[in-house]
C-alpha cells in the first residue's frame, strides 16, 4: 500500500514539475534547514539557484595526494518531503549528531525533483553521502554509511 501511495504522489509531482524553466530559489528556515523552492516565502532572504550538473563519481585526483586534507569530507544531501515521517526522523538524527546536510524538498522544487528522478529515487528520504546512497532512513544504517564515507 505504501509503495502505491508513493508511486501516486510521484506521478502527481512529476506532472507539477513539468515546467522546468521555472526559477528555483534557495532559502534557510528558522531551524537552519536549507530549502529549494520555486517561490520563496514572503519576507525571507533568498537567492536564485543557478543550474548545474552534479557528478557523484568523485572529482579529479589531487596533484599531490600527500597534501590531501581531511577537511574535504563528502557532502550529505537528503531528498525529502515535509510530510514524510522517515524524513523527520533523519532531520532529528542529523540535529542530535550535529551533522551538516543539504535538504532538497522534491515537492517544492522542480529542479530538485528532476535531480531526484535522475538519481533513480523511489521514495523518500533519499540520502547521499558523497557518492554513496541510502534509500529510506534508519539511524544505525546511516551512521555506518557516514563512517564508511570517512565522516
Amino acid at each position: 500500500m505504501r509503495n502505491v501511495l508513493i508511486a501516486a504522489v510521484g506521478a502527481l509531482l512529476t506532472a507539477f514539475a513539468a515546467d522546468s524553466a521555472a526559477q528555483v530559489y534557495r532559502w534557510v528556515d528558522a531551524n537552519g534547514r536549507v530549502h529549494y523552492t520555486e517561490k520563496p516565502p514572503p519576507g525571507v532572504a533568498s537567492s536564485v539557484v543557478q543550474p548545474r550538473i552534479n557528478s557523484y563519481g568523485g572529482g579529479a585526483p589531487a596533484a599531490d595526494s600527500s597534501r590531501a586534507t581531511a577537511a574535504a569530507q563528502p557532502e550529505v544531501i537528503m531528498y525529502a518531503t515535509d510530510w514524510c515521517p522517515y524524513c523527520r526522523q533523519a532531520r532529528e538524527h542529523f540535529a542530535r549528531q550535529g551533522i551538516a546536510y543539504r535538504e532538497v524538498d522534491i515537492e517544492k522544487s522542480a529542479a530538485g525533483r528532476a535531480e531526484y528522478d535522475r538519481l533513480g529515487g523511489r521514495g523518500v528520504p533519499l540520502i547521499l553521502v558523497g557518492s554513496q546512497r541510502m534509500q529510506g532512513f534508519r539511524a544505525e544504517s546511516f551512521d555506518r554509511l557516514l563512517r564508511s564515507a570517512g565522516r
